[in-house]
């Protein structure tokens, strides 16, 4: 059981992290080089729309999964050794998880939102402005995963 979550959580990891690499460094460069902005605008909202939904589920069994190798690893832990501690990389990668689900909700809730709101009404200074702030946070949270894989793989 704990090899098949693993791997669950693993795939929805990987789909988010490539995703996220496909995006920053294929999709958003070809587009800003090929479209102008209003057939770009129309177009991301496309790609943006099915990947979010992508994440969305990613997010949901990675929440998931996590919990459930976490609490496990931490009752495995207890019963090993008397302590409950975990790894330090355990505790950051919950943490720096955590922080990602938020930074996803914001974008999906927020910034796409608005983005999809002003590209429908062809305001696209707005969406120009929604996108670069869909961007930044794209950024911040490919980081922050990298910085988890890190965590949990370095960190003992």
């Amino acid at each position: 059981m704990h090899q098949a979550t693993l791997l669950i959580h693993l795939i929805a990891a990987i789909v988010w992290m490539g995703g996220m690499a496909c995006l920053l460094f294929a999709v958003r460069p070809a587009t800003m080089a090929l479209l102008e902005g209003p057939a770009r605008a129309r177009l991301m909202v496309g790609i943006w729309g099915r990947f979010f939904a992508i994440v969305a589920g990613s997010v949901v069994v990675l929440f998931l999964s996590g919990t459930h190798l976490y609490t496990s690893g931490f009752r495995a832990m207890k019963a090993a050794t008397g302590s409950g501690s975990v790894p330090l990389g355990w505790n950051l990668m919950l943490a720096i998880g955590l922080v990602m689900f938020l930074v996803f909700g914001h974008i999906y809730a927020g910034g796409f939102r608005r983005y999809k709101t002003a590209v429908a009404a062809s305001d696209f200074a707005t969406a120009a402005r929604s996108a670069a702030l869909i961007h930044k946070l794209v950024v911040l949270n490919f980081a922050l995963g990298w910085i988890a894989i890190a965590c949990v793989r370095l960190i003992r």
